[in-house]
C-alpha cells in the first residue's frame, strides 16, 4: 500500500506530512481509522492513563456489538486475531476453514455444494470484499447455508466494522449475528495497536494463548474510540459523506472506469493493468494515497475529512481518469 511507503511522517485527521514537509491526503488502507489519525479526544485519554495508576477499565466493545457477541479476546493485530478465531472454530470441532478462496465471494450454491462435501466447517467472509459490493441479501444468505451445514459464521469487520459502510459493523446490512467477528486494528483510533474477536456464548471455550494482549493504555484508547465515534456522529457522517464521494467519484470516471462502494469504504476499478498503472501514478503524483491492487483502487477515507478534503480526492481521481 501506497501509506507503507511514508516513513518518518507525521499525521492528523486525513492528512499525512512527509519528512519533507509535503502533505498527502490518506485514504488508503487498513491504516485510516473512521475518525481520521491522532483523534485528540483518543490521544488525550491515553496522555490521561499514563498519568493513572495501571488499572484497566472495562473494555466497552461489548457495548456497540451485535447482541449476542458478548465474549470479547483483544490481540495486538488482526492477523493474530484472525489465528484465534480460527483456533476458537477449530475448538468447536470444525477443522475446515473456507474463505472466498475456496468458494467464489457471493456464490451460495458453490458454497452449499462445498461444505456438504467435506468434514465440518468454519466459514470466514468479508461483509465487503474490498470495495465489491455482494448480492442483495448476501450474509443472509451465507448465515442460513451455515445453519443448513452445522458450518460456523465468521464475519471478518477488520476493514468494514466500526461504522466504515454507515452503520456500526458490516453485518447489520443484513440483520445478521454471527458465530465470530473479527474487528481490526481501527478498534484504538489507530493510536495503539489493537483488534478484537468477539464470540457468542455457544461457541466460547478456554483457550490458553498467553497473557492478555490489551493494556490499560489500549483500553483507554478503545473506549476513547469509542465514545468519539457515537458521540461524533461518524457512523452516520460515513453514510453521508460516502453517498457524496461516489456521486462525485461516479461522475469524474464515467467512461473510463466503474466506480462502485458503501459508506467510506469506495473503489475504482480500471479496465486492465495498463490504465490502472496509470491511474495509480497519477493518483500519487497528486498526493493521494490509496490501497492500490491490481486493477482496483480503493479508498479508505476518516469520516472527518473536510469539504477541502472531499474535493482534493474527487478532483485527483477525475484527473487520474482523464490520463488513461
Amino acid at each position: 500500500m501506497a501509506t507503507e511507503l511514508l516513513t518518518g511522517c507525521a499525521a492528523r485527521g486525513a492528512r499525512v506530512v512527509d519528512p519533507h514537509r509535503v502533505e498527502y491526503l490518506d485514504c488508503g488502507g487498513y491504516g485510516v481509522p473512521l475518525l481520521g489519525h491522532a483523534h485528540p479526544a483518543v490521544v488525550q485519554a491515553v496522555v490521561d492513563q499514563v498519568r493513572r495508576p495501571s488499572l484497566l477499565d472495562r473494555l466497552m466493545l461489548d457495548l456497540v456489538t451485535p447482541n449476542g457477541l458478548d465474549h470479547i479476546h483483544t490481540f495486538a493485530s488482526a492477523s493474530e486475531a484472525a489465528q484465534f478465531a480460527v483456533a476458537l472454530a477449530q475448538a468447536n470441532g470444525r477443522p475446515r476453514v473456507l474463505t472466498t478462496g475456496d468458494v467464489p465471494y457471493g456464490g451460495i450454491d458453490s458454497l452449499r455444494s462445498t461444505l456438504a462435501s467435506g468434514p465440518p466447517a468454519c466459514v470466514l467472509v468479508e461483509p465487503v470484499r474490498g470495495a465489491a459490493l455482494p448480492p442483495t441479501g448476501y450474509l443472509s444468505a451465507v448465515a442460513e447455508v451455515c445453519r443448513e451445514s452445522g458450518a460456523l459464521l465468521v464475519v471478518d469487520e477488520t476493514r468494514s466494522g466500526l461504522g466504515r459502510l454507515g452503520v456500526w459493523w458490516g453485518v447489520d446490512l443484513d440483520g445478521v449475528t454471527p458465530d465470530i467477528m473479527l474487528v481490526g486494528e481501527g478498534l484504538s483510533g489507530g493510536v495503539l495497536p489493537i483488534a478484537a474477536v468477539v464470540a457468542t456464548a455457544a461457541v466460547e471455550v478456554p483457550l490458553w494463548r498467553g497473557s492478555e494482549a490489551v493494556s490499560p493504555l489500549a483500553s483507554a484508547a478503545v473506549n476513547a474510540t469509542l465514545r468519539v465515534t457515537a458521540s461524533e456522529g461518524l457512523v452516520e457522517r460515513a453514510k453521508l459523506l460516502g453517498d457524496e464521494l461516489l456521486y462525485g467519484l461516479r461522475a469524474v470516471v464515467s467512461g473510463k472506469a466503474h466506480a462502485t462502494g458503501r459508506g467510506l469504504l469506495l473503489g475504482v476499478e480500471l479496465p486492465d493493468q495498463k490504465a490502472a498503472d496509470v491511474f495509480t501514478g497519477e493518483l500519487l503524483r497528486r498526493r493521494v494515497l490509496a490501497d492500490f491492487r491490481g486493477r482496483k483502487v480503493v479508498f479508505t477515507p476518516p469520516a472527518v475529512m473536510s469539504a477541502a478534503d472531499a474535493g482534493w480526492l474527487v478532483e485527483a481521481v477525475g484527473m487520474a481518469a482523464n490520463k488513461i
